[in-house]
């Protein structure tokens, strides 16, 4: 690699990690939702009604746990998709 290519500074994991959260802040959120849907799934196993069977019930906040990852994955896709349809500008606003 050339002295040309090289970037200027190097990232560091931290620095790399924020940089991304920014970019992309639907996928932090995601995952969070994601472990305490999981965490309170965890907490209420013991409390889970008696004539469930065990699978049964984890089988319920799988789903329900990627529920919640998969709809903040969508949310930050339309996220996107308007940030980058009102960053660009329509012919019609120049001014004159």
């Amino acid at each position: 690699m050339s002295e040309a290519q090289r970037p200027k500074f190097e990232d560091t994991t931290g620095s790399k990690t924020v940089r991304k959260m920014k970019e992309n802040p639907m996928v932090p959120i995601g995952m969070t939702g994601f472990f305490l849907a999981v965490a309170y799934g965890v907490r209420n196993f013991k409390n889970r009604p008696k004539n469930m069977s065990p699978s049964m019930y984890i089988m319920r906040f799988r789903v329900f746990a990627q529920g919640i990852a998969v709809g903040c994955m969508f949310l930050g896709i339309g996220y996107t998709i308007m940030k980058d349809h009102w960053s660009q500008s329509h012919p019609g606003d120049k001014k004159k």
